[in-house]
């Protein structure tokens, strides 16, 4: 996976293209969110991967967090729960079912989302 670099609350937002391998991006204090900009022509998915076993008490059930971008389309996903999505060096990872064509992403380093 890559990592993404973090956008400061003063730096301008800038766009990095997915990776077919999935992305990973800083979430230490928990307050870093995500842009996603989709320029391709069809709705694309992100899925997010949880670090903790969320199946609410039953068995083979696990809850994952997937995210459709339309077309065109720019979305901000404001703060990722520390206790839920960070992995062992406190990043938030993601995949791509659709794949990556005209996929771009911006990790947000902005406690005031």
């Amino acid at each position: 996976m890559a990592i993404l670099p973090l956008i400061g609350e003063t730096d301008v937002i800038t766009f990095t293209p997915a990776t077919a391998s999935g992305d990973e991006f800083d979430n230490a204090k928990g307050v870093s969110g995500l842009q996603i900009w989709n320029q391709s022509g069809g709705a694309l998915r992100v899925e997010f991967i949880e670090q903790r076993d969320c199946n609410f008490g039953e068995k083979g059930v696990h809850v994952t967090r997937i995210v459709t971008v339309a077309a065109g389309a720019k979305t901000r996903i404001p703060r990722f729960q520390i206790w839920r999505y960070n992995n062992s060096s406190d990043r938030v990872q993601m995949i791509y079912p659709d794949g990556v064509a005209s996929l771009s992403l911006a990790a947000l380093d902005r406690p005031c989302l």
